[in-house]
């Protein structure tokens, strides 16, 4: 597989990770407190890891659809699922072409294959917060969700 298809499909699956991980969250995790002091809740930080990278995507295709930003305090898990499926189609529609091209990201300080990188670790790190903040309000992720996350050949159709 070329290099350029093979990191997509890695961050395909990687985005489809972060849908399934927010489909699968008890509700009442949603909007709780955070148990860490000057934490955020798990609506900001998905919130924040759907907003994150969306102003370099208008910048590097203005006419392209870009999905807008979640609210941190007031989005709906319906809502960020429905975001994160539109930031995944926009960063394959936008990030694709460049890949084969030019390999510039318009204010990205690196090249496009390191934008997928950097979401796709800056994603995992927000995946394990949210994770772990589930378990610290009692309600631990399920076995199966967590290893629905790594079953990326699902996640990448997500």
């Amino acid at each position: 597989m070329p290099v350029p298809d093979a990191l997509l499909k890695a961050y395909a699956a990687n985005a489809g990770a972060n849908v399934f991980l927010v489909q699968h969250l008890d509700p009442a995790v949603w909007r709780a407190p955070s148990p860490i002091p000057k934490g955020r809740t798990i609506a900001a930080m998905v919130a924040h890891l759907h907003n994150c990278g969306l102003r370099y995507l208008e910048r590097t295709a203005p006419d392209a659809p870009v999905p807008g930003e979640l609210h941190r305090s007031r989005s709906t898990r319906a809502e960020a699922v429905r975001a994160l499926r539109a930031k995944k189609r926009a960063v394959l529609a936008i990030v694709g072409p460049v890949l084969r091209g030019d390999g510039r990201i318009v204010g990205f300080p690196y090249d496009a294959a390191a934008y997928l990188a950097y979401y796709m670790i800056h994603d995992g790190h927000h995946r394990g917060q949210i994770v772990l903040q589930a378990r610290l309000l009692g309600h631990p992720i399920g076995r199966a969700t967590m290893i629905g996350m790594w079953q990326w050949s699902a996640r990448a159709r997500e």
